[in-house]
């Protein structure tokens, strides 16, 4: 994979994803050690909580890293 070629769009997916697999894993720990919960319910709710954070994240960093704007050519004659 050439990670020079990656677009501002795979930036924002990857930061997204990486936050919201922190969230995730912060309430799977919480929930577990904190409330004392079972283990299975905890992985759970965990992963319930990081698929729904990825997408509020991934529009908020869609917004930190924009795709480029588009130019149209101009055929020389």
């Amino acid at each position: 994979m050439d990670l020079d070629s990656l677009t501002p769009v795979d930036h924002a997916r990857r930061y997204a994803i990486l936050l919201a697999s922190s969230v995730g894993t912060f309430v799977f720990i919480a929930i577990w050690m904190a409330l004392e919960w079972n283990f299975f319910v905890a992985v759970l709710i965990g992963v319930a909580v990081g698929t729904l954070a990825f997408y509020p994240l991934r529009a908020v960093s869609r917004l930190l890293f924009p795709p480029p704007r588009r130019t149209v050519r101009r055929i020389k004659k």
